[in-house]
């Protein structure tokens, strides 16, 4: 898959590593997991560091739906049947599971809250006016779902308009201000209080983001997009309140990577992403610079990173 932007309405969309298992992943690891459906679904974790994985077979996923809580270090998935079910990485006991309204995508998690949150659709029918038989008419409705992530309890579920949708690895929480940010297809990003349902602020960022993470370290966002020239994609740094670009780093040796499987280390202080041919960069912001590579042997969806006992990004 190419560095290009992909939009999709309401959003249903790889990764590895070394077969040894040391020891266990301890405090201060830096992991990632994500799922493989080579040999049926399963979910990988895998120490960057020491280089263990272990494995757990997972039910039917929904892509963009999966989240990693560091309250308490499990990784979380929306089942095609809408259940939602948060596991432990380690052993693979559940530490909870519940339903859900609908199939959430673009999820996040508050950690200080702990709430879920994201977005779904469904289809509902209305009486076609001009039909003579009683026919209806398909009618596409999305939503903004927020859920205590410890009890299912479903704090809001309202219609929310995504436009003509929203990019697809574009979203993510924002712990200081509070806020659940996405970015429409209108390439305007949405600044939203999860409780209320309420955009407090749109802005205009004039462009389609790529693998967005927030850096909580400075409050601001990380974008990996393509430059004009083969090989090259360009590392970007916005205000996300006011959409200013704050720098733009050329990152050399990049012929593609995955969508949506970024993060950032606020150990190394490094973005994070996953090449075409399976390598984790560790992508200094400020340079440009490759700082780490780490071949992989898995090929994953939807990877989460996380700083063993630290916050998750």
């Amino acid at each position: 898959m190419k560095c290009y932007p992909v939009i999709i309405s309401l959003i249903l969309l790889a990764l590895t590593a070394c077969e040894d298992k040391p020891a266990a992943p301890g405090s201060g690891s830096l992991v990632l997991t994500g799922i493989t459906s080579a040999k049926g679904s399963e979910m990988v974790t895998i120490d960057l560091d020491s280089g263990y994985v272990s494995t757990i077979p997972v039910n039917c996923h929904i892509l963009s739906s999966t989240v990693y809580d560091p309250n308490t270090c499990g990784y979380g998935y929306v089942s095609c049947d809408t259940l939602f079910t948060l596991v432990d990485t380690e052993d693979g006991d559940i530490i909870r599971s519940f339903r859900l309204p609908g199939l959430i995508s673009s999820a996040v998690v508050d950690p200080g809250n702990n709430l879920l949150i994201g977005t779904y659709g469904e289809y509902k029918y209305i009486d076609d006016p001009d039909s003579t038989n009683g026919a209806t008419l398909p009618v596409y409705h999305t939503y903004l779902l927020t859920a205590d992530l410890k009890t299912g309890e479903i704090i809001l579920d309202k219609e929310f308009d995504l436009g003509e949708g929203v990019f697809l690895c574009t979203h993510f929480f924002d712990p200081v201000n509070k806020l659940y940010v996405l970015q429409r297809a209108d390439n305007k990003l949405l600044l939203i209080n999860p409780v209320t349902g309420t955009t407090i602020k749109t802005v205009d960022i004039g462009k389609p983001l790529i693998n967005v993470v927030f850096n909580s370290d400075d409050g601001h966002l990380i974008s990996l997009t393509p430059a004009s020239e083969p090989g090259i994609c360009l590392i970007e740094v916005y205000e996300p309140s006011t959409g200013e670009l704050i720098s733009s780093k050329p990152v050399n040796g990049i012929d593609s990577y995955h969508f949506c499987m970024s993060g950032y280390d606020p150990d190394s202080k490094c973005y994070l992403c996953v090449t075409g041919d399976n390598r984790v960069l560790f992508i200094d912001p400020e340079t440009g610079t490759i700082a780490r590579t780490i071949k992989l042997d898995y090929q994953l969806d939807d990877i989460r990173f996380l700083r063993k006992q630290a916050e998750s990004f």
